[in-house]
C-alpha cells in the first residue's frame, strides 16, 4: 500500500527559514566588519639599517625592511637580493629608504671612472645599447698611405653605465654613452677617439 506524505507535514526545524536568514545575515555582517577593519596591503621596502657611506659594497647587514602602502620610487624587497655588492652614490642615515638613483652597480667599484663617448649609431650597435650591457671596443686606424687600415681590440667587457639613443635634431645619428673605466682605459679610449674610428660590439650575456 502506498503512503503519501507531504513535506509540510514533517517537522524539520533545521530548515527554519528565519533561522537560515539570521545565520546568513550574521555571516554577511561578520564579513563586512572584517573587510572594513582589515589594514591596507603593505609592501616591503629596503631602508638603511645604520648610517651608510658611499663607495662600499652593500651587504644584508646594511639593510632593514619597512612596510609601506606604496613602494613607488623606492627599492622594493625584504632582502638585499640582487643588490648585494652594489654601493651608494651618496651617504644616507639609518632609517632612510634606499632609492634606485642613489645606487650604483659593483662594476663602478672596480672601475670608478666614467668616460663619455659620442659615436655614430652605425658604430654603436645601431643605438641598441642599454645600461648594464658590456661591450668590446675596437679601433680602426690608418697607418699610412701605403698601408691598409688596421683594426685592433683595445678594450673588452667594458660596462655601459648609461646609453642615450639617437634623438631628432642635429645629432640624430649619434649615440651618447657613459662607460665605466679605470685610468689606463680612460687614457686609451681618449686617444683612440682622436687617432682612429671606434666600433663597439655588444657581448651576449
Amino acid at each position: 500500500m502506498a503512503v503519501s506524505v507531504r513535506l509540510n507535514e514533517l517537522s524539520m526545524p533545521w530548515l527554519d527559514r528565519r533561522r537560515l536568514v539570521g545565520l546568513a545575515l550574521a555571516a554577511l555582517a561578520g564579513f563586512l566588519v572584517l573587510m572594513l577593519t582589515q589594514p591596507d596591503p603593505r609592501v616591503g621596502i629596503l631602508v638603511a639599517a645604520n648610517d651608510l657611506v658611499p663607495g662600499r659594497a652593500l651587504t644584508q647587514d646594511d639593510v632593514a625592511v619597512r612596510y609601506v602602502a606604496s613602494s613607488v620610487g623606492l627599492v622594493e624587497g625584504t632582502t638585499i637580493g640582487d643588490l648585494s655588492e652594489w654601493s651608494l652614490r651618496a651617504p644616507i642615515d639609518a632609517g632612510e629608504p634606499l632609492i634606485p638613483s642613489n645606487l650604483q652597480p659593483p662594476e663602478l667599484l672596480a672601475y670608478p671612472n666614467v668616460i663619455a663617448l659620442s659615436l655614430d649609431q652605425s658604430h654603436a650597435v645601431l643605438g641598441r645599447l642599454v645600461a648594464g650591457d658590456r661591450v668590446d671596443i675596437y679601433r680602426t686606424s690608418d697607418r699610412g698611405l701605403e698601408s691598409a687600415p688596421v683594426t685592433e681590440l683595445v678594450a673588452t667587457g667594458v660596462y655601459v653605465v648609461e646609453s642615450r639613443p639617437p634623438v631628432e635634431g642635429v645629432n640624430a645619428d649619434r649615440v651618447d654613452l657613459l662607460l665605466a673605466v679605470d685610468e689606463n682605459l680612460a687614457l686609451l679610449l681618449a686617444g683612440s677617439t682622436r687617432d682612429g674610428e671606434i666600433d663597439l660590439v655588444r657581448i651576449a650575456p
